[in-house]
């Protein structure tokens, strides 16, 4: 038997510890036994063991389910408990075995890790490209230059691993280029078969990328990275020698799909993560021949002259955009001082306008530096919408607009998630099977459009299918049956589509492994709320349904509208905010069971008093005297009244403490021009019932 890392004999040492509290009785035993086994899951997953993955994600689920129970096991379920875990540690074991010599890659002088690491970058760029390149090759097998491209990326790839001595990888990529060589020589066919095997090729060497770049970032520089390529090897050989076998490509939405994105989740908090698609077996066939292709993707730009750039860590560009906001805000404050203020100099006024001028450029400039095209995040929904609809048996056409719009890294970057979300649904409950189009008239082959454009003064993402839609009475009634309105509920069309983003909801009549748990949409407004924007949705049933995702063009600042409520002084994204108005007495009304409402040209509208919600004394209590802001809160809109408008502002974010972030309200603060500190207020939580734990602090110094 072979011996295991030294990490993950630790582990389960742990593990093992465990186990002997949670037969003694002991309840908090079951969720630290639940942690060790997600970290056991990530080890697995990151060395390829697929057994034991499977087995810890099974043990961890079951394990899931006792800890809600909130009692102590008894004894058919202790015997269960060790039933289950003796497979899982001889599955370790065993294919620890299995993934000897070939597999492995130790890093073993900490000289290499600078180089190591600009590996990593180029590789997944390269990766990047082949993926693009063979989803065209899929279409066109005969599209010499994407060939040849995907051909140098694999020989790229191969010269960088060899340099650095990584034979696994050099070994993988080069039986892989020899691949595209066979094709490039014409004597080898281009098929589904040979797509699935490049596909797979390419899954392999990523995992690879992605363990060495977990090791260089942990304290044990020396842990073995182990990923299974022997019998992938061997298949690509066979495949040269003309006997193909069976391919499995990388499951859908999976490693392979956000292989770029940092963890989610601190590695000491590893938690149990459900299987999303187990494909044990070839894709099937699709029952007939595909009328359009299943993708579009965009073709890759000509590489620019690097001559023309300079690398440099995202640490030092944050640091730097950080510094120029601090002195934006110094700016302001000298701007707005009094003594300043008061000089009657016309000299002095034209140099502070000459300093602003400079500032708002530096800023201008600073900011453009985080700016990068939303392509490739894109891009990595061509490879998930093939898979998705592969494994479905269903024909879709994805197609991409505005690829070269750019917004903050740090909202590219943050943006696959929830769209990897909103397709995933888009494929199981939006497009039909061909057969099903074909007798409604529709084309055999679905469509699902992603654009992405400027608009006033933001990002508009649409995300748009043209399958069955959403039935609102449908989900009306599941929420009603879920418990997630009241049954007297009875909103309008909008209002009730956006209850598909309430935790729990779901219309499918089955779980499957892409939908159905009820989990998902409401990931997706939490992500887009978290990015500072907001998410609607627009149906017609059995024609198209239409996501639309606004976001700011950058995280480290925002335009808001200052507001005053009593002494106090707020800022609200004008993101959220769709109009304003005074209202008269006759606008307002107060309805029992559901508070006070505003009539907007007949429209009966909730409003929400920011003195009352925050617990602020106003200056009056007559609301015909303040200002009603609609904003949009959840998904529906909302009434906000304030006391008054004070201006328009684009501010800088500030982190706030831990005794603010425990208040879902405020979403960040900001340094005004006469020194003293707004909160930002989040239109979401302003509209939910709860009010917050404490009164709103004093912020007037």
């Amino acid at each position: 038997m072979a011996l295991l890392d030294e990490s993950t004999e630790e582990l389960l040492q742990e593990i093992a510890l465990e186990l002997a509290f949670v037969q003694s009785g002991g309840q908090s035993s079951i969720a630290a036994l639940i942690t060790s086994l997600g970290k056991l899951q990530q080890i697995a997953a990151a060395q390829g063991r697929e057994k034991a993955l499977q087995l810890s994600r099974e043990l961890g689920g079951w394990l899931v389910e006792l800890e809600a129970r909130g009692t102590a096991l008894d004894a058919g379920e202790l015997e269960a408990l060790q039933q289950k875990y003796q497979p899982l540690e001889k599955a370790l074991y065993a294919e620890a075995n299995k993934t000897e010599a070939g597999f492995t890659i130790n890093l073993e002088s900490q000289d290499d890790l600078e180089l190591l690491n600009e590996f990593c970058n180029e590789g997944k760029d390269l990766l990047s490209q082949v993926e693009q390149g063979v989803l065209v090759l899929e279409e066109d097998p005969a599209h010499r230059e994407t060939l040849n491209q995907v051909f140098r990326a694999f020989h790229t790839f191969k010269g960088g691993a060899g340099f650095l001595g990584l034979e696994p990888i050099k070994d993988l990529a080069h039986n892989l280029e020899s691949l595209l060589d066979a094709a490039r020589q014409n004597s080898l066919v281009i098929d589904r078969h040979v797509i699935n095997l490049i596909l797979a090729g390419g899954d392999a060497l990523r995992k690879f990328v992605d363990g060495i770049e977990q090791t260089i970032r942990s304290d044990n520089k020396t842990a073995p990275i182990i990923v299974p390529t022997r019998e992938l090897i061997e298949r690509v050989r066979s495949t040269l020698d003309g006997n193909p076998g069976e391919v499995t490509v990388e499951k859908p939405g999976e490693t392979s799909m956000l292989a770029s994105e940092p963890p989610s989740e601190p590695a000491n908090e590893a938690k149990i993560i459900p299987p999303i698609a187990e494909i044990n077996k070839p894709i099937p066939a699709t029952a007939k021949e595909i009328e359009e292709p299943q993708t579009k993707p965009s073709p890759k730009p000509k590489a620019a002259n690097l001559s023309n750039f300079v690398k440099i860590d995202t640490q030092k560009l944050d640091a730097l955009i950080d510094l120029v906001g601090e002195l934006v805000i110094a700016k302001s404050m000298v701007v707005e001082h009094p003594v300043v203020a008061g000089q009657q100099s016309e000299e002095l006024s034209r140099e502070l306008r000459q300093l602003s001028r400079i500032a708002a450029d530096l800023q201008r400039n600073a900011m453009s530096l985080r700016m990068v095209p939303i392509r490739t995040t894109f891009q990595k929904m061509n490879r998930l919408v093939r898979d998705l609809a592969n494994s479905q048996n269903k024909q879709i056409c994805l197609v991409t607009k505005g690829e070269d719009t750019e917004l903050d890294r740090n909202i590219v970057e943050a943006l696959a998630e929830p769209m990897i979300h909103m397709l995933r649904n888009s494929i199981d409950h939006g497009i039909e099977h061909p057969a099903e189009r074909e007798g409604l008239g529709k084309s055999a082959a679905g469509k699902i459009e992603i654009e992405a454009c400027h608009q006033a003064g933001g990002i508009l993402i649409r995300i748009e299918d043209d399958g069955r839609g959403i039935d609102p009475a449908r989900v009306l009634a599941k929420a009603r049956e879920r418990g997630i309105v009241d049954t007297d509920f009875n909103g309008n069309t909008n209002e009730i589509l956006s209850l598909i983003f309430e935790p729990g909801f779901s219309t499918a009549e089955t779980v499957t492994d892409v939908s159905g748990r009820g989990v998902g949409m409401d990931v997706v407004r939490g992500s887009i709320s978290r990015l500072r924007g907001r998410i609607d949705v627009q149906s017609v049933v059995g024609k198209s349904t239409t996501f639309s995702i606004y976001l700011p063009l950058t995280l480290a600042i925002i335009d808001g509208m200052l507001v005053g409520a009593g002494n106090q002084r707020f800022i609200i994204p004008t993101l959220s905010i769709q109009e304003s108005f005074k209202p008269t007495a006759s606008m307002l009304s107060t309805l029992k069971g559901r508070g006070q409402l505003v009539n907007l040209r007949g429209r009966l509208i909730p409003m929400i008093s920011l003195c009352q919600k925050l617990k602020i004394d106003s200056g009056s209590a007559d609301p015909s005297e303040g200002i009603i802001l609609i904003i949009n809160s959840g998904g529906q809109a909302k009434g906000l009244l304030v006391d008054h408008l004070i201006s328009k502002q684009e501010v800088v974010i500030k982190p706030m403490g831990e005794t603010l972030q425990s208040q879902p309200v405020y979403s960040g603060a900001a340094i005004m021009g006469d020194g003293r500190v707004a909160l930002i207020l989040d239109p979401d939580a302003l509209g939910r019932s709860e009010s917050p734990r404490t009164e709103s602090p004093s912020l007037s110094n």
